[in-house]
């Protein structure tokens, strides 16, 4: 433990990463998102292996978003009644048991579907609780930039990810995926027990189901972030889920093998990175415009699997894509934070996911069947229209150039429902 202290330096005062608490999320996300990234490509290599088709690739993946659909809301529910940190430890040792039975070397798409989907669940805890747990360690101020070196840490996690995922299971026996993905939890876990989260005083308890409903609310009386929600899970569906599934099969029927369905992972990420660097220097007048434009950016993928028989060419168009993911995802979670009140935003984060999880894996499912039908030409062109026109749709909503609403809660009520306790203290180390 004191080995994994010394990986948390001491920063200037005031600076984002002088904040200690998210210096220790930064280091356990990139961990977590590592891990993350290791184990799907353990999963769909192990699939492949013994034989599986894309239909039953669509299924395996289509699990962790139906786990994500099922456990959502109580995750973020939970996340706003108990600690952050002791539900993001819970899903970390959780993961970890997962991760485990890998190791048997099962190959039947029933119980890599089953590992996939418990994976999922411990997902849908962990997510809401981070993204909470962030805007509580930050100051107003820092906020911005700790959204973009989150991004930043979430893409030199996945960047790491999908490539040694690639280099071990083309060099070494897939079980050694599987070891990483582990030691990527495991490492995820111990610095998060170092973590000292702001004690939140909250509300009395109400039923789950009027927790959920309040999350609602919040979403309800802020109509962009309602439209945002929609359009972002339907070109999850109809583009993002396509693509995932045609990749891995594309990448062995023409791009020469599972080396290139790693590298294009990658460059995804390496995209995503040099996004959240972008977001750390730039401000936009225009948050929302800025955010549904990188959007548009997915759009070129499917095209580019489709018509190129150049790997660089898929390249570029993955590394443009996960730039403007990363560019929406910044803009986003800044003003969710601004936007939704402290005590409910893990609720709110979690209807943003559960969205999105609700819509995934039918596509992931249905790309399949529709391939089998129609050839994965028309799929993809169908796909990479869905992904440029969808994102422009939200633009006929009032409040989304700017990521920003008319409304506003009253500053008394605001702080009747939330008080953040010794706060002097708690920034105390900066």
């Amino acid at each position: 433990m004191s080995a994994l202290r010394r990986l948390i330096p001491k920063w200037p005062t005031g600076s984002v990463l002088g904040n200690r608490e998210f210096r220790t999320l930064w280091i356990s996300l990139i961990a977590s998102v590592a891990g993350d990234q290791v184990f799907p490509v353990a999963v769909v290599v192990s699939l492949l292996d013994a034989g599986g088709t894309a239909t039953e690739v669509g299924a395996v993946l289509a699990s962790r978003w139906a786990a994500l659909v099922l456990f959502g809301l109580f995750g973020g529910v939970w996340a706003d009644r108990l600690p952050r940190r002791h539900v993001m430890l819970a899903s970390q040792v959780f993961l970890c048991c997962v991760v485990m039975a890998g190791l048997a070397g099962v190959t039947s798409a029933w119980v890599l579907g089953g590992m996939v989907f418990l994976a999922g669940a411990a997902e849908a805890f962990f997510r809401p609780a981070f993204q909470a747990c962030l805007g509580s360690v930050l100051t107003p101020e820092q906020r911005p930039a700790g959204a973009a070196l989150n991004a930043v840490s979430w893409r030199v996690g996945a960047i790491a990810g999908p490539g040694l995922g690639a280099l071990l299971v083309s060099s070494a026996p897939v079980r050694a995926a599987f070891v990483a993905a582990l030691g990527a939890f495991a490492f995820s876990l111990c610095a998060l027990v170092l973590l000292r989260e702001p004690v939140v005083v909250r509300t009395a308890r109400a039923s789950a189901w009027r927790e959920i409903a309040e999350g609602v609310r919040e979403v309800w009386l802020r109509r962009w972030i309602g439209t945002v929600i929609v359009v972002t899970a339907l070109q999850s569906m109809l583009t993002i889920a396509p693509a995932q599934v045609l990749l891995p099969v594309l990448a062995r029927e023409s791009f020469g093998g599972d080396a290139f369905y790693g590298t294009a992972l990658a460059l995804l990420s390496v995209g995503g990175l040099a996004g959240g660097v972008f977001s750390m220097l730039w401000k936009p007048r225009r948050p929302g415009l800025a955010a549904i434009t990188g959007l548009t950016a997915y759009g070129l993928v499917p095209p580019a699997l489709c018509f190129s028989q150049a790997p660089w060419i898929v390249y570029v168009c993955f590394a443009l894509a996960g730039f403007g993911i990363e560019v929406f995802s910044v803009q986003w979670v800044v003003s969710l934070q601004h936007e939704v009140p402290a005590e409910r935003l893990a609720r709110v984060v979690s209807l943003d996911w559960i969205a999105a999880s609700a819509l995934t894996p039918l596509g992931l499912i249905l790309t399949g069947p529709a391939e089998a039908a129609l050839g994965s030409a028309p799929v993809l062109l169908m796909a990479g229209f869905a992904g440029v026109a969808l994102p422009l749709t939200a633009f006929m909503t009032s409040g989304t150039t700017y990521f920003r609403s008319k409304y506003r809660p009253n500053p008394t009520k605001a702080r009747k429902r939330v008080e953040v306790v010794s706060v002097a203290s708690h920034y105390d180390h900066q």
